[in-house]
């Protein structure tokens, strides 16, 4: 690690951990959140405050990358080291997308370009490009775009179309939002006004604009926690009443789920393998204050002492859905991984299909949009597994809104344009698989 991460300067201190983290993207093939917990990069020594710019700009430069490498690689004279890409990137993102000033930017990145034994020597370059970003970029009002690499892109292309693919990379163009998931109890009548921002439905509210969750009404007393609209529809949507029901959620952490189905009643039990998930998880349990059964514990080596009346199972997968927050993933080769992960969730499925009463429902989900992950993965279990099959969602306006599709005999599929009036959501797939009973 370069001797700049000494800076004393916060701003050269934001720089420089955004520069390492998205180097570490691009050069390491290292997630920005694995990134975080290196001790080398001392993200953890930065203040509340520099950690938020710092995310913000490392999400910008990833974001746009595609789009802004697309204008460096034009006016690109000979080979470009993916170090000096990679400050590129940081420098067209303070121009094009965050609107710093031309004074700010040449200075804070020169000095930052010299203080690297990779990019001393390419001060001409890095201010060639600072110069177009002010003078022909900034003055053509370019708007900076989401788009898919190209194995991605084609992949996707092939199970919907140009057009909903388009859609999807406008939507996670967006900058992230906040939703929270407000639970049964508490009395929604005015609760939303206090805030601002939209709400769909009573159990929903995103956030507007940037606030402090932990100084938000509500959070002390437990009335909410942070869940995405797309990842709780799986639960919200089911038709079943859980009041009372024998519930297992496998891969439960970060926890969203199971504080759904605590919240309606269910008798719990959740696991997941991931001993620092479920710490997290056990903070807002402690603040939510929800009666259930956490266990760490991998489900390949849990030993159930009870069947289960459902089973929520959301297993690892390509999380090409959450792109929009999380647009790393697309440059750690995701569909590398895809058949991997098709074989994990394969074997889950049928672990978890044995632990089930007569009658009993698995609700599967996944936040991808690769169509082997959701409806294909479906399709074949059913085909194998005559007793189940699949039942709808609950009735409700939700059925007839664009990006909502509910396929016959394939489960639920949400685009990332479902609710496009307040921003979008993230891609998921879900479906409900009902064990029909020996005397059914």
């Amino acid at each position: 690690m370069e001797k700049s991460l000494n800076n004393k300067n916060s701003q050269d201190k934001i720089l420089t951990t955004a520069y390492f983290i998205i180097l570490n993207v691009f050069k390491k093939n290292i997630s920005t959140r694995e990134s975080k917990g290196l001790k080398a990069l001392k993200y953890s020594t930065l203040s509340s405050s520099d950690k938020a710019k710092c995310n913000d700009l490392v999400q910008k430069v990833l974001r746009f990358t595609l789009f802004l490498d697309s204008l460096i690689n034009e006016r690109k004279k000979g080979r470009i080291r993916v170090e000096l890409f990679c400050l590129l990137r940081l420098a067209l993102t303070d121009i094009l997308v965050r609107g710093v000033k031309k004074e700010t930017v040449l200075k804070k990145y020169s000095e930052f370009a010299l203080s690297l034994e990779r990019t001393k020597h390419s001060i001409d370059q890095l201010r060639y490009y600072i110069h177009l970003g002010f003078s022909e970029w900034n003055k053509s009002a370019l708007k900076p775009l989401f788009l898919f690499e190209k194995k991605l892109l084609e992949a996707l292309v092939g199970q919907y179309n140009l057009k909903s693919v388009k859609r999807i990379e406008k939507i996670f163009s967006k900058s992230p939002y906040v939703d929270l998931y407000i639970r049964n109890r508490v009395k929604k009548g005015q609760y939303f006004e206090q805030f601002k921002g939209s709400s769909t439905d009573p159990s929903h509210f995103r956030f507007s604009q940037n606030v402090s969750l932990m100084k938000t009404k509500g959070y002390i007393s437990g009335e909410w926690w942070v869940q995405s609209l797309s990842a709780s529809l799986p639960v919200k949507l089911a038709p079943i009443d859980f009041k009372e029901k024998y519930v297992l959620d496998v891969c439960c952490a970060p926890g969203g789920k199971s504080f759904q189905l605590a919240d309606q009643g269910a008798i719990l039990t959740s696991i997941d393998k991931s001993k620092k998930r479920l710490n997290l998880m056990k903070e807002n349990l402690d603040r939510l204050k929800y009666d259930l059964d956490l266990i760490c514990v991998d489900v390949f080596e849990y030993k159930p002492k009870k069947m289960f009346d459902i089973i929520l199972l959301d297993p690892p997968c390509t999380a090409t859905g959450t792109l929009g927050k999380n647009p790393d993933l697309q440059f750690l080769k995701p569909l590398d991984k895809l058949e991997d992960l098709l074989d994990t969730q394969k074997k889950m499925l049928e672990r978890c299909s044995g632990w089930l009463t007569d009658n009993g429902v698995i609700i599967y989900s996944v936040c991808s949009l690769q169509k082997e992950e959701g409806e294909n993965q479906i399709s074949r279990f059913l085909k194998k597994h005559k007793r189940f099959s699949l039942v709808d969602p609950k009735e409700g306006c939700h059925l007839y809104k664009d990006g909502f599709e509910i396929q016959k005999t394939r489960g639920i599929r949400i685009m990332p344009f479902f609710e496009e009036g307040i921003g979008g959501t993230e891609g998921f797939y879900f479906a409900y698989l009902q064990l029909k009973g020996n005397g059914n």
